[in-house]
């Protein structure tokens, strides 16, 4: 209620299909495939580096957190509360990475740090709108690392904000590694700073004028990972720390990885699948046929976004006023070849052994039996079409009106993302913590299994608001 007795509701946060995308309703099940495989990580958290990294940030931050006053973290108020804390620090080390010349890796919030450095870091909330600055608790650095630290033991005491001991560790390491007029000291918070002031929409000018003033000093000392370095290994003393809370002798999480690891004629995503699905080391950790269904339903999602991409690229290159008809559009060769290939994955969907323990069996199978049943090329585009329309999450890209393809939203350039399970994240954080040599696995997962195309709706690493 308003200071003025008027009732007022706040608009929730949208769903994660709604906010990430999901055209065709597949989501569940390569999430289902995920948390078999990759337990407690996500597509995002793909770089170990930033694991340590959160983890001084999440020392720190809870420092002056409880100085200001503290809260119970199992009620929202006080989460957003603590969370104003650590934000700044994420967004710091954001601009100290590019301060150090590196402009590639996991820099979420990258484009606005920008913004903000140009303008001398004057700008307020680092040059985010109000919206912005809220929304990256959602799309930010720690919101993809979330799961991790919320799930692995020692990082968290569970609630994914209290530092465990392997946090605290991984915080120490990454503060001593610093430039030392930069480095944190517990002392520095104990100065009888009025808390108050700093509270409710001040916590980032707190940290940039007291608390970690870094816009002067050298950058130094641990950064993300670029993206040229996908593969290297962290120091010894954070494989000492992470290799045995990340792969813990025989967990699923090492198994999985090498697996993979030894998958050295894998080509594609599919072959990776195929590794998984056939491994007996897996298989004694989990029922044979909860995997058995992997490979095909790999092969029949890549396929059906395929044809989604070539729908997608033929309607905004259409000269119709990005309104062509349904029989144009099934002119285009190369449409009926994707349309092909979506068929003859389908028709394998529905032989592939293991379908009868799938828990996400219908609606893969609704879209399988539609391509089957389709009597014509024009049938087959319909099927797909009602098929994303019926069934998707999120934001519909385009529907089919009196004989019309007709797009609902711009198009902006970007490749619709493939469903993942976490292979690739797996992979590198693998190889990064020394497991085993992930180059084949991490190739493999890279290749698409078909060529890419203009496409919508792609999982932008810094949010499309950044």
């Amino acid at each position: 209620m308003s200071e003025h007795g008027s009732w007022y509701f706040t608009a929730p946060w949208d769903p994660v299909p709604v906010r990430r995308g999901d055209p065709l309703g597949l989501r569940a099940g390569a999430d289902y495939f995920a948390d078999l495989l990759a337990p407690g990580l996500s597509n995002a958290a793909s770089d170990a580096r930033w694991i340590s990294i959160l983890s001084w940030c999440l020392k720190w931050s809870h420092v002056v957190w409880t100085n200001a006053g503290g809260g119970d973290l199992s009620r929202s108020d006080d989460q957003r509360a603590r969370y104003a804390w650590l934000r700044p620090l994420e967004l710091l080390w954001v601009d100290r990475t590019l301060d150090s010349g590196q402009t590639t890796g996991q820099l979420r919030g990258r484009r606005s740090i920008e913004r903000w450095r140009k303008a001398d870091r004057q700008v307020p909330n680092f040059a985010m709108s109000p919206d912005q600055f809220r929304r990256y608790r959602q799309v930010g650095t720690y919101g993809a690392y979330r799961v991790v630290l919320r799930t692995v033991p020692g990082l968290t005491t569970g609630d994914g904000w209290t530092p465990d001991a392997t946090a605290l560790a991984l915080a120490n390491l990454v503060n001593d590694s610093l430039p030392p007029n930069v480095r944190l000291k517990q002392e520095h918070f104990e100065n009888g700073t009025k808390w108050g002031r700093w509270s409710a929409g001040n916590e980032a000018r707190y940290w940039m004028e007291r608390g970690w003033q870094t816009s002067s000093a050298k950058a130094g000392g641990f950064l993300p990972t670029p993206d040229d370095a996908v593969s290297k290994r962290l120091t010894e003393e954070e494989r000492r720390l992470l290799k045995p809370a990340l792969f813990d002798d025989g967990s699923i999480r090492r198994l999985a990885a090498e697996v993979l690891a030894n998958a050295k004629a894998a080509r594609s995503h599919t072959d990776l699948c195929d590794a998984l699905a056939n491994s007996s080391a897996l298989s004694k950790k989990l029922d044979p046929a909860s995997v058995a269904s992997l490979p095909a339903f790999s092969r029949f999602a890549d396929a059906a976004m395929h044809a989604m991409r070539g729908l997608w690229d033929q309607i905004n290159h259409d000269e119709a006023n990005q309104t062509p008809t349904v029989e144009k559009l099934w002119r285009s060769k190369d449409l009926q070849s994707r349309f092909d290939l979506l068929r003859g994955a389908g028709a394998a969907w529905l032989r592939a052994p293991g379908r009868s323990v799938f828990p996400h069996d219908y609606l893969i199978t609704r879209l399988a039996e539609a391509m089957r049943d389709a009597a014509t090329p024009l049938d087959q585009l319909r099927a797909l079409t009602r098929h994303h329309h019926e069934c998707g999450g999120g934001r519909r890209w385009f529907r089919e009106q009196a004989g019309r393809v007709v797009p609902l939203a711009a198009d902006t350039g970007i490749a619709a993302s493939d469903y993942r399970f976490r292979l690739r994240p797996l992979s590198r954080l693998a190889a990064q913590c020394g497991v085993a040599d992930m180059t084949v696995a991490l190739d493999a997962v890279a290749r698409p299994e078909f060529d890419s195309a203009a496409g919508h709706e792609a999982d932008d690493e810094e949010g499309d608001a950044l």
